[in-house]
């Protein structure tokens, strides 16, 4: 059956939340929801910065270019600027190969903040799961991310990591960390109240639908992690519905 093992993982994960939050749960459970809806207004001026690791890098740079020929970040930057003309929107990125959350506390001063965004979208999350870091230690790093970001008076969107591997029935070595460490993400953008872009969700559902030979890579990555342009298509589509 598709995506049965996936399946049985997100509900173990989502129990497990359920059961830690008290009574209010049910509450929790309809907060999240709200954050995945929840979208940044933006406004005149604004400076959007993508932070995390070689996805982005690789976004921003649009390479390999056997690849890639519009990375994520130029779609995002040219859809908000033809539907924004009034509000002279402006994109960046910020990044480094290989990075994890505390990657992005190295790269606040250097080059995060001298670029002066008012919005910031976290992608990161692949490297931290495949490391020898505790999902504990992933919640904290992005806890302490979102609270500089926010003292510095600068809106967050939280996302969830994507992949290493595709196929979509739960088998790839590492979906068992990717997705602790996904639900990692949500808990931390409830906690912080933030809103959430699950790409994760995105990623496996559309795996359910379009990889139906199990391919490793090929549909969204062209080696299960890094984005072909079907990949920055899908990642753009998601990163949009974050803006109003």
């Amino acid at each position: 059956m598709f995506a049965s093992r996936y399946l049985c993982l997100l509900c173990a994960f989502s129990i497990g939340t359920l059961l830690a939050q008290s009574p209010g749960s049910a509450l929790a459970e309809e907060s999240l929801d709200s954050l995945l809806k929840k979208q940044v207004e933006l406004k005149k001026g604004d400076r959007i910065l993508f932070v995390g690791d070689s996805l982005i890098y690789l976004a921003g740079k649009e390479e390999p270019k056997k690849q890639v020929k519009k990375g994520y970040v130029r779609i995002v930057e040219e859809t908000l600027q033809e539907k924004h003309k009034d509000k002279e929107i402006e994109v960046y990125w910020a990044s480094t190969g290989g990075g994890t959350v505390y990657t992005l506390h190295n790269l606040l001063e250097k080059s995060v903040f001298p670029k002066k965004p008012t919005i910031v979208v976290i992608q990161i999350g692949c490297n931290d799961a495949r490391s020898e870091m505790t999902s504990e230690k992933f919640r904290q790093g992005l806890e302490d991310l979102i609270d500089r970001l926010r003292e510095a008076d600068i809106k967050v969107v939280q996302c969830t990591l994507t992949s290493v591997g595709e196929k979509h029935d739960g088998t790839n070595p590492h979906d068992e960390r990717l997705e602790v460490f996904a639900e990692t993400a949500r808990q931390v953008a409830l906690k912080k109240q933030v809103p959430l872009n699950d790409l994760r969700k995105a990623f496996v559902a559309y795996w359910v639908k379009n990889n139906r030979k199990n391919k490793p890579s090929g549909i969204l990555t062209y080696d299960g992690n890094h984005f072909i342009d079907a990949g920055h298509r899908l990642v753009a589509e998601k990163m949009l519905t974050k803006f109003k």
